[in-house]
């Protein structure tokens, strides 16, 4: 089991920032999300599982976040270039924890 240690990882562009973590949040695939969410942002979300869904879900309504890269263990934020990161890193790392405890939780009831 993981002890939800999750690492910042900083790109060369300061708009992008990776959250890489210890478990999977969603299925092996790589999804793009922008704001506002269309038709087929929700058709994708979908694909993603319950649990993935819901952690796009709540980091779109970060504000200041602009896209969204989903991969199994890995969130990719662009934010809006007139935001800071430290408006934006604690609410998203919060979202973070959260769904890989839940993920925990799933693992121990099967």
């Amino acid at each position: 089991m993981s002890d939800e240690k999750v690492v910042i990882y900083d790109h060369p562009n300061p708009e992008f920032k990776s959250f890489l973590m210890p478990e999977e949040v969603s299925p092996p695939r790589v999804e793009r999300f922008q704001k506002p969410l269309d038709r087929n942002g929700e058709d994708r979300l979908k694909r993603l599982g319950i649990l993935g869904a819901q952690v796009v879900r709540e980091i779109m309504a970060v504000p200041g976040v602009m896209e969204i890269w989903v991969k199994p263990k890995e969130i990719r934020v662009k934010k809006e270039v007139n935001w800071t990161w430290e408006k934006i890193q604690g609410p998203v790392l919060e979202i973070v924890h959260r769904a890989l405890r839940k993920k925990k939780i799933r693992i121990v009831k099967h």
